[in-house]
């Protein structure tokens, strides 16, 4: 029985995100993975029911759909590396820091990797 994979939604013209979609490979995920450039819009257009701007986003073979720091956590339990660390990352004062923090990152992603700042709403997040 073929498993479905987690939908990681990434910004590909981020170097930070490219950098983030590496690591993410490099601790090899015990399940299936799939990456869409949210840039993409073919790759998009298979998933109509995403706006992927502003931050990462995983969807869960389940269904399940996280973004920002939530995404990070919820893909812990599937990398080896960080398996053992996923209530860790769900406990409420570690997520408020992680969410703040990710969305600093988020917002700053552009100029912080070394490139011109963010464009056409590309660094916006959604309420």
């Amino acid at each position: 029985m073929v498993q479905s994979p987690y939908l990681i939604f990434y910004d590909g013209q981020c170097r930070i995100c490219r950098r983030g979609r590496q690591m993410i490979e490099r601790f090899r995920p015990t399940v299936p993975v799939c990456f869409v450039d949210s840039n993409d819009a073919r790759e998009m257009a298979r998933h109509p029911q995403m706006n992927a701007r502003g931050q990462m986003y995983v969807l869960e073979p389940a269904g399940r759909l996280s973004g920002g720091y939530d995404a990070l956590a919820a893909l812990a339990p599937i990398l080896p590396a960080f398996g053992w660390m996923s209530a860790f990352f769900r406990l409420p004062p570690i997520r408020a820091i992680g969410r703040r923090a990710y969305a600093l990152l988020a917002a700053n992603r552009y100029r912080l990797g070394g490139q011109r700042a963010c464009h056409e709403g590309a660094c916006q997040l959604d309420p």
